[in-house]
């Protein structure tokens, strides 16, 4: 829900509460609380006059829906925006243009506003027809109602369309990219699920993994091995990316493909691609003569990459496994041995089928992948040195987070050379699967594209991910920094800025949180915690005083300073927690983006779930300014 329909959103909902609680005439004290209650409103240190007659009015049930509607607006009143429009209004009473781009200027750092941008405002947010058509005036409603809209959400909106260059080729992105998609939850044991990759296509994920294997009657399977999971048809996956795929972002979605099937099927897969994307597969017929880069997301809109390594090593622990009769060859042309029969079987449980093979057996993949693997074909990774002589612009190599982790602490800078002209994807360590999600910033400080994450298990991995991708429109592709994109040393783990920016995030107060009281606990413990995660010198968190509160509009008035090197890098992380000295601390809600589309001035932060979802209509209230 957007923030400017907010204000409306509470009165039609307060008014639609009101008419059910007061259907039978007026109401009682209890029942006055209990509708306080049910709007979340703060019932603590009601001590004016005016309060103090609403509640004489309860008691001789004499109080009705105006009255409520009183009470409730005193309640709920916010001294901070009033304040504020007190300080730009010229008679205190209602802003004229000239208020209004003075503000804008001064404490909102738009530097482009005109008497045009303050007309424009005025006429989105101001309730008053008069005002906004013959005296050209704001009065307080309407720079409340400005406040908490989307024209003042701290996240710029410029950055909502795609304004970066999309003409590079696809090694200078970072590409929103999803591990384990066909679950659906965060357990070993669990359901696998077509909704997964509509979920992930529709998030703006533009890279998903599909891990294949044999099935029966000749219908390959997907699930995962490491994981008790039920199976879905590849051909069902196919068809709901076909019809799915471009929702969210127009631009190439990478299919990763983890091949365990035997020839027959494989070929079957490949039929599939061909026959279920059709003209949205990218083939050899797409590619020019003799290509010497990778091309761009701009001329692969629309279009649909496969990235698969071109030979598998079988293992016999592998289920559902095919089996050849003796002396028939494989794919490569080697014989399978009888004598290994005995010893395949001893390892394999009952019930599994065997195959007859040598030690260390390959399998090429069938032919017809051949012509389908274009832009992104998987090869092992050896050392940078070799990936430098030998590897070519078309090949991309995999990481596990361990191994990736390794590399950034022996040679950071010459990872970043590495990715600025191959494609690299990381992946969850075997152990983590599906248990938790890594922190992505760290491999996208040294530019990997394809930072792959479950985007079903929430928390600071999927935070970070939602963050970066709402820049650039959320189309999945963010242009990476020029630095990175280019054979130069630059190393994340020691890069000092000669001019680092000095920021400071005023945390003022918030409104509407989403409180759960119980019998046991009626006022919140609240605090607000910034965390800035890039390169090692900027990865630090500060958090605000612990206020106790008995409603949601807590006030803070807390400043937070941060010393930034690379802005480029940094995302800024605020999290707003009911703190529990003897528990886990309860999460009101979070948001996350990068430092760079973070505005200056007064701004609002919508908060969301730890699920994404936004928790419409709470928010934060912030000041933002370079020391």
């Amino acid at each position: 829900m957007e923030l400017r329909h907010c204000v409306k959103w509470k009165r039609r909902w307060l008014l639609r509460a009101i008419k059910y609680d007061f259907r039978n005439g007026n109401i009682d004290l209890l029942q006055t609380v209990a509708l306080l209650h049910k709007l979340n409103a703060p019932m603590i240190n009601v001590c004016t006059e005016a309060h103090r007659e609403a509640i004489d009015k309860v008691k001789f049930r004499s109080f009705g829906p105006e009255d409520f509607l009183f009470m409730y607006k005193g309640f709920t009143k916010r001294t901070e925006p009033r304040d504020l429009f007190k300080q730009y209004s010229s008679d205190g009473q209602n802003m004229t243009i000239s208020d209004l781009l003075y503000f804008l200027k001064n404490d909102q750092h738009e530097s482009n506003a005109d008497e045009h941008t303050a007309l424009t405002i005025i006429n989105n947010h101001e309730p008053m027809m008069r005002n906004k058509t013959k005296r050209r005036l704001m009065t307080s409603s309407g720079f409340l109602r400005y406040l908490t809209s989307m024209d003042c959400s701290i996240f710029n909106q410029d950055h909502t369309k795609i304004y970066q260059c999309m003409d590079l080729p696809m090694v200078n992105y970072f590409i929103a990219s999803s591990q384990d998609t066909c679950f659906v939850s965060n357990q070993l044991i669990e359901q696998s699920a077509i909704n997964g990759y509509i979920s992930a296509l529709k998030k703006g994920c533009r890279c998903l993994e599909l891990v294949c294997w044999d099935g029966p009657d000749n219908e390959p399977r997907l699930y995962h091995s490491f994981a008790l999971t039920s199976n879905i048809l590849v051909k069902e996956v196919l068809e709901v990316i076909n019809i799915h795929a471009f929702e969210t972002s127009e631009y190439p979605l990478i299919l990763l493909l983890e091949m365990n099937c035997n020839p027959v099927q494989q070929r079957i897969i490949a039929n599939y691609l061909v026959n279920i994307l059709e003209d949205k597969l990218i083939s050899m017929n797409h590619v020019g003569d003799d290509p010497t880069q990778l091309t761009s997301p701009e001329e692969l809109k629309y279009k649909i990459l496969i990235r698969c390594k071109n030979v598998r090593k079988f293992s016999c622990m592998y289920p559902e496994i095919w089996e050849l009769v003796d002396g028939e060859t494989g794919d490569n042309g080697e014989e399978f041995d009888p004598e290994t029969e005995s010893e395949v079987k001893s390892v394999v449980p009952a019930g599994i089928r065997t195959f007859r093979m040598k030690k260390k057996q390959m399998f090429r993949l069938a032919m017809e992948f051949s012509n389908v693997i274009v832009y992104s074909k998987s090869v092992d990774f050896k050392d940078f040195k070799h990936s430098k002589n030998n590897q070519l612009f078309y090949e991309s190599n995999s990481f596990s987070e361990h191994k990736a982790m390794k590399l950034i602490k022996q040679s950071a800078s010459e990872f970043v050379a590495h990715n600025s002209k191959f494609l690299s994807r990381t992946y969850s360590a075997g152990a983590r699967r599906n248990l938790s999600n890594y922190k992505p910033h760290e491999f996208w400080n040294v530019g990997c594209q394809l930072v792959a994450l479950n985007y079903e298990v929430p928390g600071l991995g999927m935070d970070l991910n939602r963050g970066k991708f709402q820049d650039n429109g959320g189309c999945g592709y963010v242009l990476k920094p020029k630095f990175m994109n280019h054979d130069i040393a630059f190393d994340p783990l020691a890069y000092k800025s000669v001019e680092p920016i000095i920021v400071v995030i005023q945390i003022i107060s918030g409104q509407h949180l989403p409180i759960c009281r119980t019998p046991s606990k009626i006022t919140v413990d609240a605090c607000v915690r910034v965390e800035i995660y890039g390169v090692a010198k900027d990865t630090v968190a500060q958090q605000t005083k612990v206020l106790t509160c008995a409603g949601c509009y807590p006030l803070w008035n807390d400043s937070l300073l941060f010393c930034i090197q690379i802005p480029e890098l940094a995302l800024v992380r605020f999290t707003v927690k009911d703190v529990n000295p003897l528990s886990e601390n309860d999460l009101l809600g979070q948001y996350t983006l990068p430092f760079t589309s973070m505005k200056k001035g007064y701004h609002n932060i919508p908060l969301l779930s730890s699920n994404g979802l936004r928790l419409a209509p709470a928010m934060l209230f912030v000041y933002v300014w370079y020391a």
